[in-house]
């Protein structure tokens, strides 16, 4: 491995019943102070029946679906201190505290850099799955992932493996991007209780992020852990 574990985005996906996604354009997130009023669109918003998509130049987009709500956020490089995504999505469920909310995840993203394509692949291939006949046919190599689930106390933390190219400044590099999900069921009996637990969910967004790196290093990297590894696995301890 070329790079350490490097935390790319996070996100926190808001699962509910019948959402419009006209609700949410840029004039209503700033006069309700969802969105602060000096934030600037990084692009034009997108708007169709079925989609809102809004994206500012600090990194935080709004996705609205009709039944999903996702707050992301690219924090490469990003203080913790400066990470706004969890005071958005507490704002939202706040000021649209009448939505039928079913689930919450909080989804962060990481990514391990390599020297190779090759050595990528292998990663996957030689290390996390075993070595076989059926990694070839027809003359190629097979292109696999993984898909995981981990049941946890409340809730499930599902991963996904794959290879990918990410680009670092102007140079493009071989890596493998591990996606998290922290899946969590609302199943309160009133409003009130639901939004409570949900805001609890989000405020505490930076323990189930430790929670997915701490699995990526203990099992994942632990065969070759250097220092920056396990540095940059502690950022939100």
């Amino acid at each position: 491995m070329s790079n350490s574990l490097q935390l790319t985005e996070i996100a926190i996906s808001l699962v509910a019943k019948n959402l419009n996604p006209a609700v949410l354009n840029p004039d209503f997130l700033k006069y309700t102070g969802i969105i602060p009023s000096d934030w600037e669109l990084a692009n034009q918003p997108v708007y169709n029946n079925n989609l809102v998509q809004l994206v500012y130049k600090n990194g935080v987009g709004i996705i609205v679906q009709p039944n999903r709500l996702n707050v992301l956020e690219m924090i490469a490089g990003k203080p913790p201190a400066e990470i706004q995504l969890a005071t958005v999505a507490r704002q939202l469920v706040e000021k649209l505290s009448q939505v039928e909310y079913q689930a919450v995840g909080i989804n962060p993203k990481a990514v391990v850099g390599f020297k190779s394509e090759a050595d990528a692949y292998q990663y996957i291939c030689g290390k996390l799955l075993a070595p076989g006949s059926w990694q070839e046919f027809g003359g190629s190599k097979v292109n696999a992932g993984l898909e995981l689930s981990y049941p946890l106390k409340r809730g499930v933390l599902n991963l996904a493996i794959n290879q990918v190219n990410v680009q670092f400044g102007e140079q493009v590099t071989p890596a493998i991007l591990f996606s998290g999900n922290l899946n969590y069921p609302l199943t309160e009996n009133t409003v009130a209780e639901r939004i409570q637990d949900l805001q609890q969910i989000i405020a505490n967004w930076q323990n189930d992020v430790n929670i997915f790196q701490q699995l990526l290093v203990e099992k994942f990297l632990s065969s070759s852990p250097s220092p920056a590894q396990q540095i940059s696995a502690s950022v939100f301890s």
